[in-house]
């Protein structure tokens, strides 16, 4: 028993596993394709039970060739794979090889989303399967410089007005259709519109016009060609024939459509003068290839110095500004404590009755100028009763701490100019030092 049940549970197991989307493709037509004919790749997803989202099918290109994407609705299957239900959706999309040769489909994969085991949603990418077609030009066809295959194809021209009562110097407009079935109007070549001698030709700019269905299936393609003849001098005149080779897919053999040639007389004309010749193409000599070397002088040569440089001095900049900054304030900071800075503050308060600040400088330049000495010192050392009394007089405003506006600070700017260059007190003060060791 217990055997039986682990078989069942294998069985059930394989069952379930087996159980995964499948993707089956193929060409239509799958062989003896020609270049430019439309391949249809038929794709179809399947999967257990139900699809629970649409199916991504995938944007590819191939090489050398046109692939129009599905355009149409897609179609709904189902059918019985080992004995499970699959639904299935088909899409359809449509190659134009443009050139001969082996055709491979390039890796892509299907997005799915299914109900493995319902309700339960299931995500699964399945890839395409490896297919490969070949499109070849018929051996009729091999010495064409084009290959243009289609089932009917018609040639039209028409001219702006009737190739009568023609003179020397007037134009006709010449306009030629070429229509081809099921087929790009790319493929259809352009057509020579040549002229002989006399006749000066100038031809517009092709409009090339493709008609396609809502599937994206090309019903038609429309090559429109036009041109103008100028007539230079009176004469009997012919445009050659215009052919145009292309491949009968009924038929299975090479067709020749023609304009026939046009012939036609061009009268004299009094009122015309004969345009001059046209000049001959000048040869435009191509520019000489220039070494790396040359296109990138600059940059090597002085742009990178440059860089080098500007790089090398930030790295300066960096390592040694902390230190060039300490040194700068450090000059500043005794520049502005020196003897010179502190007595210029101390004469600018002066000069601007400014009594508090005068005292604080007074005291500030004495304490810098003469160290060790106290303002009564200084004073003394002095022997100048002018000062002094200035300097009783400063203090005696301060600590009265009225009248302040009126203090007069010039005499003892003068006064401190004296002693700060002539500095008499200077011996006295070396004398007091000898004597007071």
């Amino acid at each position: 028993m217990r055997r039986l049940c682990v078989l069942l549970m294998a069985s059930l197991w394989a069952s379930a596993s087996a159980q995964t989307p499948l993707v089956r493709a193929h060409f239509e037509p799958a062989k003896g394709i020609l270049v430019g004919q439309p391949v249809r790749l038929v794709v179809s997803v399947f999967v257990p039970n139900y699809f629970t989202g649409s199916p991504e099918f995938p944007e590819f290109e191939m090489d050398n060739a046109i692939v129009v994407l599905p355009q149409d609705r897609p179609q709904n299957s189902s059918e019985q794979v080992n004995g499970v239900t699959y639904a299935g959706i088909t899409e359809t999309y449509t190659i134009y090889p443009q050139q001969p040769g082996d055709f491979r489909l390039p890796a892509a994969e299907i997005s799915v989303s299914y109900a493995s085991a319902p309700p339960a949603s299931t995500l699964a990418s399945v890839a395409f399967p490896a297919l490969s077609f070949h499109a070849d030009v018929p051996a009729a066809a091999q010495d064409l410089d084009y290959f243009l295959p289609t089932n009917s194809l018609t040639i039209q021209q028409r001219w702006s007005s009737p190739l009568k009562n023609l003179r020397a110097g007037d134009s006709v407009e010449r306009t030629i259709v070429v229509t081809a079935a099921k087929m790009q109007a790319m493929l259809i070549p352009p057509l020579p519109m040549e002229a002989p001698n006399g006749i000066r030709v100038y031809p517009e700019e092709p409009d090339v016009q493709d008609k396609k269905t809502d599937r994206g299936d090309f019903v038609f393609g429309r090559r429109t060609q036009a041109a103008k003849y100028f007539i230079q001098k009176e004469g009997d005149y012919t445009l050659p024939p215009i052919e145009l080779k292309w491949w009968n897919l009924s038929a299975n053999r090479l067709v020749t459509a023609t304009l026939p040639a046009m012939k036609f007389t061009a009268a004299a004309n009094p009122n015309y003068a004969e345009l001059p010749p046209e000049p001959e193409p000048v040869v435009v000599q191509q520019p000489k290839a220039v070494s790396f070397w040359v296109r990138c002088r600059f940059w090597i040569r002085v742009v990178t110095p440059c860089a080098v440089l500007f790089i090398l001095l930030i790295w300066i900049a960096w390592r040694h500004f902390p230190r060039v900054w300490r040194i700068w304030r450090d000059w500043r900071e005794r520049r502005e404590h020196s003897k010179e800075a502190t007595f210029r503050k101390l004469l600018k308060a002066c000069e601007k009755n400014q009594a508090v600040k005068s005292y604080e400088g007074l005291l500030k330049w004495v304490a810098v100028a003469h160290p060790g000495l106290t303002l009564d010192n200084f004073l003394i050392l002095t022997a100048d009763t002018a000062l002094a009394s200035e300097a009783n007089d400063l203090g005696a405003v301060l600590f009265r701490q009225s009248g302040q506006d009126q203090w007069q600070g010039k005499k003892m700017a003068e006064l401190l100019r004296h002693h700060h260059h002539g500095s008499p007190h200077a011996a006295r003060r070396s004398e007091l030092v000898r004597l007071n060791p």
